[in-house]
């Protein structure tokens, strides 16, 4: 986490993904009124990340761009989920 109240928390990347949003099953957990419960996943496909916005109320943001669909995330990359900015490291 880059920015928001997790700021500095890492989780490490493994072949399921990273579940993101306010449920507590998922794999980072967000207490944010303006994520969903569940929000968005980041995951591996063919040797590359994506970001898929999982019909969010308030959507998943790469820079002003909000993500439709499975979009490629390269390291770097800060995807805005509520009040926070996740990214991959590399």
């Amino acid at each position: 986490m880059v920015a928001g109240p997790l700021t500095g928390t890492t989780i490490p990347l493994t072949s399921s993904g990273v579940l993101i949003g306010r449920a507590p099953s998922c794999t980072l957990v967000l207490d944010d009124d303006y994520s969903s419960s569940r929000h968005a996943r980041i995951f591996p496909q063919g040797g590359q990340w994506f970001v898929e916005d999982l019909g969010s109320t308030n959507g998943t943001y790469i820079g002003e761009e909000r993500v439709q669909g499975v979009i490629p995330l390269g390291p770097g990359v800060g995807v805005q989920i509520g009040q926070s900015v996740v990214e991959l490291q590399g």
